[in-house]
């Protein structure tokens, strides 16, 4: 079965397919002082894998879905330990 979630901004569902985390950092060299004091840039995605009915592919940010069911249970129906 499949894991149903719910896109929070459009209200659509899709079928989760996988997860992928990324980071990154880049350097600039500093106008006056060259690499010595480059300028910085770093961060990191969270995200998730999605199709729609249709099998289109999507990538997601992760805290912009919300778990719907899991092999066809409603969530609040699991009992999680």
């Amino acid at each position: 079965m499949a894991t149903i979630v719910k896109h929070n901004t459009t209200g659509k569902n899709y079928c989760l397919l996988g997860t992928g985390f990324g980071v990154f950092q880049s350097a600039k060299p500093n106008w006056f002082l060259g690499n010595l004091m480059a300028d910085m840039d770093e961060g990191e995605y969270a995200l998730v894998c999605v199709c729609d009915s249709a099998g289109k592919i999507y990538w997601i940010d992760a805290d912009d879905v919300t778990v719907v069911s899991v092999d066809g249970q409603n969530v609040g129906d699991l009992s999680l330990a």
